[in-house]
C-alpha cells in the first residue's frame, strides 16, 4: 500500500487523468489509487463540485474525465485477466494432451 507521500510523488507528472492511464511505470493498483484520490471530494473545486483540481496543475478537470479514465483502467484490467485465463486454459490443454499421449503410449507398449 502506498503512503500519501508516495502517491503524491507518483501523480505529480499528470495534468489529465488519461495521461496517468498511459504511464507504463505505474501498476494498475497505483493508477487506481491515484484516480480514486482525484475523484474524492478532497480535490473538488469548492464553487463547482463537478470539477476536480489535480495537485500540481493549473486547470481543473471534470469528474467525468476521471471516471472515464477509471472505466478505461477497468477495461484494461479485465482484458489482462481474460488474457491470463486464456493462457492458463491453453497451458492446461497442452498438459492434458501430453498426459493422454503418454497414457496411449503406455497402452500400446
Amino acid at each position: 500500500m502506498q503512503t500519501p507521500t508516495e502517491t503524491r510523488a507518483m501523480r505529480r507528472h499528470f495534468s489529465f487523468p488519461h495521461e496517468l492511464i498511459d504511464d507504463p511505470s505505474l501498476s494498475l493498483s497505483q493508477k487506481r489509487a491515484i484516480l480514486s484520490e482525484w475523484a474524492s471530494d478532497k480535490c473538488a473545486v469548492a464553487s463547482f463540485p463537478t470539477l476536480r483540481h489535480l495537485p500540481g496543475t493549473n486547470l481543473p478537470v471534470t469528474f467525468s474525465a476521471i471516471m472515464d479514465a477509471r472505466a478505461q483502467l477497468d477495461r484494461i484490467e479485465a482484458r489482462r485477466q481474460e488474457e491470463a485465463e486464456t493462457a492458463e486454459q491453453a497451458r492446461r490443454g497442452v498438459i492434458v494432451q501430453f498426459s493422454r499421449a503418454r497414457a496411449m503410449q503406455g497402452v500400446r507398449a
